[in-house]
């Protein structure tokens, strides 16, 4: 199977682009749309892949980081969800944002994507909550680093709060005040920290 491909993009195509590696051979790829609108043609170009085989498909999915292609690897896997709608979510957010919706079960955000229901979007939140919180939480979902090597998501900081003893339901508000500011992982986090204390401090643990 094709996990990884680096070469030069040749074209742009409907949800696709034409990727020519160094020895000459030309492979179609589906990639979400925010990628094949920023690519640059006829320059490098690498990109993290999923091969898809089925009765009547051969296919490839591309992602520019890791994480993409983590999230695509667990989305097909949830019920209802084949290739072509994990691309569609993956189109319409960043895996970070995608990430904390479904750790969240935004069902009505979720919901937002054509061709998914309030139905499907719960079952997602169901089937894959759990194992993106772990993963986040033990930092083995691939590409969740920043180049420094620290994390950086929303989902990250809510496993991190909630690990302190803050409740979600006073974190989740937190975190979306923060989402559009352009800052570290660790800022986040002590603006986080100082935005929860003026409501109330974690809960005391008990002693072991």
């Amino acid at each position: 199977m094709i996990g990884y491909l680096e070469g030069t993009a040749l074209a742009r195509l409907q949800d696709s682009l034409l990727l020519r590696t160094a020895g000459g051979v030309g492979y179609q790829v589906h990639v979400p749309l925010p990628l094949l609108a920023e690519i640059t043609l006829n320059a490098p170009l690498t990109l993290y892949c999923v091969t898809v085989v089925r009765d009547t498909e051969l296919a490839l999915y591309g992602f520019a980081k890791p994480e993409g292609k983590r999230l695509f690897e667990l989305l097909v896997k949830a019920s209802g969800v084949g290739p072509k709608l994990a691309l569609a979510f993956l189109s319409a957010f960043a895996p970070a944002e995608l990430r904390t919706a479904i750790m969240q079960q935004d069902v009505a955000l979720l919901s937002t994507i054509p061709g998914v229901g309030r139905k499907t979007a719960a079952r997602l939140c169901v089937e894959l909550a759990d194992r993106i919180g772990r993963e986040a939480h033990l930092g083995t979902a691939p590409g969740e680093a920043t180049g420094d090597g620290a994390p950086d998501s929303m989902g990250d900081l809510l496993s991190a709060l909630t690990n302190l003893g803050y409740p979600e339901k006073d974190v989740v508000p937190i975190l979306r005040q923060l989402a559009g500011d352009d800052l570290t992982f660790a800022d986040k986090l002590k603006q986080a920290l100082r935005l929860l204390s003026r409501r109330s401090p974690p809960p005391a643990r008990d002693a072991t």
